[in-house]
């Protein structure tokens, strides 16, 4: 038993009475809430999500009903069952979707995004069960598209209005999760100063308990320690304590499972800090293998239900594009043509998802026998290989649009890492030791890396380090709303970046 007296440090309500040392980590240490808010308000948004989407697909599916026929038509039992049933399968794909977890609705990207997927699926299921049973030819047409385009802009209006009420709430600290730590060592300190540069102000530290004081405590921890681990269960008990993170190393196997014991006999939420050895990589998921409890350390590939409303966006923006930028299609091609000798098409094997190799299409910018030889070299400045038209090309990326035919095939993407040619792929994957990371999603004709300045040829090491740096970025933060940004600045960095030729 220590000599720590924590009488000393905590006051009588647990407020900490010494604050002169508190340094720059002390705006995260907070006296504790009234009452516990972050447990009791993100429920409460989440029923209120699913609630008013009950409500604006009734409303939408009655509403687009009388807009087709009018005020004083009358719904018949087979209409009043098509409102009822889309309300339901649309609920219950957008749930499939995980549009109502609490980690979803608490970022506008995940909101948008579940609903892209969940909504597409939901609608795509009426239709296709409608069409095949026959029933859907029983319906108005215009009654169908009207209440499905109400459907998606009033669950679009819900989720845009539930980000402004969770923005407030945050503001009136409605959402703030109080926590302790266990354990004052260096582990403590660096969760402390990762709450605070990530800016989570949501969460508050009401202090620290450990049973090893004299073994030494970083400074800017030893006016927040508030008591031992005996003390810790009463301090639980009587203040508003939301999580409870054990920073304890796991080396200290007896110690730790002693530790969690007490802590399972409060109403509590417990968190492990992993071993160092797993902190240098980002995406962290606890799983069950088998009953065995399993630590996902990467996944470097978008999910397969993400993967679907990635594949829509491909094929919806493609095939749009294609049909607007046909004339200029065939503008380049004959210009090709009649610039030099040669085919139109330059076709080339690059790498692919997961390694596989496809052809990628691109006008020919270079001159025919250029284009044809084996040695691969990168595009330079004033290269005597590209001819006219294509430095216009180049310059303008109109060379890369027969890649929309690569987007709809299925052998690329809008939006992802650029393909290498594969003889680059080799030598830099031999290099840059997560290189080839940038294939566990399919290549596109735009990417992070390009509208961030890594665009045209990397002639140095470090280049491509800080290219691969981005898409290894991309492909771990992806969402449709990255898509669309990424694409608003591929306009921008078309016109306005000189670093392709």
């Amino acid at each position: 038993m220590n000599n720590f007296d924590p009488a000393a440090v905590v006051g009588k309500h647990g407020e900490h009475l010494p604050r002169d040392a508190a340094g720059d980590i002390g705006s995260l240490l907070k006296k504790p809430r009234a009452q516990s808010s972050a447990r009791y308000w993100l429920p409460f948004f989440i029923n209120l999500l699913k609630l008013s989407d009950i409500v604006v697909l009734l409303f939408a599916g009655f509403g687009g009903f009388f807009v087709r026929f009018g005020l004083d038509a009358k719904l018949t039992p087979p209409g009043h069952l098509f409102i009822y049933l889309s309300t339901l399968v649309i609920i219950v794909s957008l749930h499939c979707a995980q549009a109502y977890r609490e980690r979803e609705i608490l970022s506008l990207n995940s909101l948008l995004s579940t609903l892209g997927l969940g909504f597409m699926g939901g609608l795509s299921l009426i239709l296709t069960v409608g069409y095949l049973s026959g029933t859907l030819s029983e319906y108005s047409r215009v009654w169908v598209a009207t209440s499905a385009c109400a459907w998606f802009v009033l669950l679009l209006a819900n989720r845009l209005v539930l980000t402004r009420v969770i923005y407030r709430a945050r503001l009136a600290n409605m959402l703030d999760e109080s926590i302790i730590i266990v354990g004052a060592n260096e582990r403590a300190e660096l969760i402390v100063n990762a709450l605070k540069r990530n800016g989570h102000s949501n969460i508050k530290v009401l202090g620290i308990f450990d049973d090893r004081i004299e073994r030494g405590v970083p400074a800017s921890l030893l006016p927040h320690i508030l008591g031992s681990t005996c003390t810790m269960l009463n301090y639980i008990r009587s203040n508003p304590v939301d999580r409870v993170v054990v920073a304890l190393p796991w080396l200290a196997t007896e110690r730790v499972e002693a530790l969690l014991k007490k802590l399972r006999t409060v109403p509590v939420r417990i968190d492990l800090v992993p071993n160092n050895v797993v902190w240098q990589f980002p995406s962290i998921n606890m799983e069950r293998l088998a009953g065995v409890p399993v630590l996902t350390i990467a996944n470097s590939r978008i999910g397969e239900q993400m993967g679907r409303l990635k594949r829509i966006e491909d094929l919806v923006i493609s095939s749009i594009l294609l049909l607007l930028v046909s004339p200029v299609l065939a503008i380049c091609a004959l210009a090709v043509k009649l610039d030099s000798p040669g085919p139109v098409i330059f076709k080339q094997r690059r790498h692919g998802f997961n390694n596989q190799e496809f052809e990628v299409w691109k006008f020919r910018s270079m001159k025919a026998g250029d284009c044809a030889s084996t040695d691969v070299k990168q595009a330079t400045r004033n290269d005597t290989r590209i001819t006219r038209v294509g430095s216009f090309l180049r310059r303008s990326s109109l060379d890369e649009l027969p890649q929309l035919f690569n987007v709809l095939f299925g052998h690329m993407s809008i939006v992802g890492p650029r393909p290498h040619a594969i003889k680059h792929n080799l030598e830099f994957g031999a290099i840059i030791s997560e290189y080839y990371a940038r294939h566990n999603v399919k290549p596109g004709i735009t990417g992070w890396a390009q509208v961030n300045g890594f665009r045209g040829e990397t002639d140095t090491l470090d280049k491509m380090q800080r290219r691969v740096e981005h898409d290894l970025h991309y492909i771990e933060h992806w969402s449709l709303m990255l898509d669309l940004k990424i694409l608003v600045m591929t306009a921008f960095a078309v016109w306005f970046h000189k670093t392709a030729y």
